[in-house]
């Protein structure tokens, strides 16, 4: 299944349910009312979800046109992040330059949501803890400052991917105009490792190999992962590259 938060003037968002081919959604809120609501209590909620899910792939529930600009990062604010910080803007608001900066880095890259993991898990255990998959762009600023932080509009459960999915996501990644493998990062076992002496809590976003790219004033930053059909998995980060205007 296919999840989304859309904005709705609240810290957390909205949760959504996204069809397939991201076209239409329908509300989940009566389920959960965000998605990190929803990990809280992700083994009972999680049957619900897909349920939902699979009604709307055959129009059995009301629904809404998707458009990827009214959605939120899926987990606005994390309560642990693996790799880079842990608060999250939409994955079409702007990158914002301050001052008389004209470039700035940005470190693309598959990244996964966990459910709750124990101290000492097995590798094993570590992929079943994988709950939603998601593609995240990090800002680096000048002098090495972190700058705004995106994940993708929608995150996904592992057998969206198919057998693109062993533990490591098995397709490009594509990241400006580059199609990179630096996404095959196994992540059970970058999971075990970082539980190896304490456990990490569910909702936690832990974050593959970056590949880095050069951005500009002026650039549209685009990150994106296609299956072997050509379709859109997480709909696309897209990000104008602009001035920071004080209020």
């Amino acid at each position: 299944m296919k999840l989304a938060t859309l904005k709705n003037g609240s810290r957390d968002g909205k949760l959504v349910i996204v069809s397939r081919d991201l076209t239409r959604y329908t509300d989940a809120s009566f389920l959960a009312p965000s998605l990190q609501a929803a990990l809280d209590d992700w083994r009972r909620i999680s049957p619900h979800l897909a349920a939902l899910a699979e009604s709307l792939e055959v129009g059995s529930v009301p629904s809404s046109r998707f458009h990827e600009h009214d959605a939120h990062s899926p987990l606005p604010r994390a309560y642990q992040r693996l790799g880079n910080g842990d608060a999250f803007v939409g994955p079409r608001d702007p990158i914002e330059l301050a001052g008389k900066a004209r470039d700035a880095r940005v470190e693309a890259a598959v990244s996964v949501i966990v459910s709750d993991v124990a101290m000492g898990v097995t590798e094993e255990k570590a992929k079943d803890a994988v709950a939603l998959i998601v593609l995240s762009a990090d800002t680096i600023l000048d002098g090495g400052q972190a700058g705004t932080s995106a994940l993708s509009p929608v995150a996904v459960t592992p057998d969206e991917l198919g057998d693109g999915w062993d533990g490591a996501v098995h397709l490009p990644l594509l990241a400006g105009a580059r199609n990179v493998a630096s996404a095959w990062t196994s992540f059970p076992k970058l999971i075990a490792g970082a539980a190896a002496t304490r456990p990490i809590g569910t909702g936690a976003i832990v974050r593959g190999a970056a590949e880095t790219l050069s951005v500009s004033l002026g650039d549209t930053l685009r990150v994106e992962m296609k299956d072997k059909a050509g379709h859109s998995i997480f709909g696309a980060i897209e990000r104008q590259v602009g001035r920071f205007e004080p209020a």
